[in-house]
């Protein structure tokens, strides 16, 4: 008999035909990704992650908008019809300045099955964390501030391996650097039950959802049974898989080929449908298509929107585009369309500054001629999976930051014949 477990959640932005012209797709219907602060480090995520998006792209690299001029943006995007997930490295950055101005926020959108019903991480704020600021002395207030702000839940990447009695190996096993380690998680998630248990509410005050990257180091079956038990004893409220994708060309070894991507969909099924799970399980869209029809999705799902009804807005050098006798326009922000890889590029935010009051007002630019092209190429198999982020970077990579091609140039002087580094 089948275990009675929640439907698997999915990431879901929309499911527009990519046939329908970009000019017919109202704000209403187009989600915004405002990326507020990208700085990664002590004072927001606490980590340095060899494999962050954040960290690997020039164009998103340690860019900011003020926080103040960053409410005022959120604002009027909203107030013009359009859903803004207002985004920071880590949602405790700044000790909490950010929930303290912005109140609850969302990192993704998380729905189930046919009708697309919003998951229970949607009902309230969900607080995107490496777990690092929870770590520290202060972590009660900042879980009374997510409190008092609307937060009802806390999501942390989770970064470890499991053995055969489901104890953590020895951190130095774990490919990727830099990160907030399993054991500080299992730490930080006894914090948040215990602080639970304080507050005594009923239902708790915070669920906890859990990520889990999946690459050729963890992509087993006996690997995803494992992460099964270890967070069903650990009570968690949700894990999502995602795909391992090689921001910044630093991890080549760990990307999964077609094949075991495909067959990681096999897998995640199986589970689901033949282990008791406590928590929802859920997967990220950036596993793509290959091998999707597997989960039983609504027929859209995997088909990643970004490029139509998915938009990111970076931070970018400010520059006059415009300029008449009574209005200044200056480009403040591009629009792109994947949120990991921050291309390609769709657009521009605009600052207008009436020059004889100095109000200002903000725009978003869309360039409805590359989106509508960009759209054909996926229609027409140019890029043929879902997710596209990988045919991309491998058609035209992005600009890496000089910390990502050094360390790629160390890797390759590493293993070069007779060099030592």
């Amino acid at each position: 008999m089948s275990p009675n477990n929640r439907a698997i959640a999915y990431d879901f932005h929309g499911d527009t035909p990519f046939t329908v012209p970009f000019a017919q797709i109202k704000p209403k219907d187009i989600h915004i990704y405002l990326d507020l602060d990208t700085k990664v480090g002590k004072k927001t995520c606490g980590q340095n992650c060899s494999h962050c998006w954040f960290v690997n792209y020039e164009k998103a690299y340690n860019k900011v908008f003020a926080m103040e001029e960053g409410l005022r943006i959120k604002e009027t995007l909203e107030r013009e019809g359009y859903k803004v997930f207002a985004r920071y490295t880590d949602s405790f950055a700044y000790k909490g300045d950010f929930m303290r101005l912005f109140g609850p926020a969302h990192n993704r959108s998380f729905h189930q099955e046919a009708e697309h019903k919003p998951t229970d991480t949607m009902h309230k704020g969900d607080a995107w964390t490496s777990g690092r600021p929870l770590l520290d002395g202060n972590y009660v207030e900042l879980l009374d501030l997510a409190r008092e702000s609307g937060y009802g839940t806390i999501s942390i990447t989770f970064h470890g391996l499991l053995d055969e009695n489901l104890k953590l190996l020895d951190e130095k096993r774990y490919p990727l650097h830099g990160v907030f380690s399993g054991a500080d998680t299992e730490k930080v998630v006894k914090r948040i039950f215990d602080y639970n248990a304080r507050i005594g509410e009923q239902p708790p005050a915070f669920r906890v959802n859990i990520g889990v990257t999946i690459g050729k180091h963890n992509h087993s079956r006996e690997s995803l049974v494992r992460y099964a038990h270890y967070f069903n004893a650990m009570g968690v409220d949700t894990v999502r898989f995602n795909n391992f994708t090689d921001h910044g060309r630093r991890h080549p070894e760990l990307q999964m080929n077609r094949v075991e991507i495909e067959q990681v969909y096999r897998d995640i099924k199986w589970l689901h449908n033949n282990v008791a799970l406590n928590f929802q399980l859920a997967v990220s869209e950036d596993f793509g298509t290959y091998g999707v029809e597997v989960m039983e999705f609504p027929s859209t799902v995997g088909w990643c929107q970004a490029g139509r009804q998915l938009f990111t807005v970076i931070p970018t050098e400010e520059k006059v585009v415009k300029e008449t006798a009574d209005e200044r326009h200056e480009k403040i922000g591009d629009i792109v369309a994947c949120v990991n890889i921050f291309e390609p590029y769709l657009g521009k935010l605009l600052r207008k500054i009436n020059t004889t009051d100095q109000s200002t007002t903000y725009e978003l630019e869309f360039d409805h001629q590359a989106i509508d092209d960009f759209s054909d190429k996926r229609v027409r198999g140019v890029y043929k999976n879902g997710c596209f982020a990988r045919e991309l970077l491998e058609e035209k990579p992005a600009e890496l930051t000089q910390a990502a091609i050094a360390a790629i140039s160390l890797r390759d002087r590493a293993s070069a014949p007779g060099v030592t580094v």
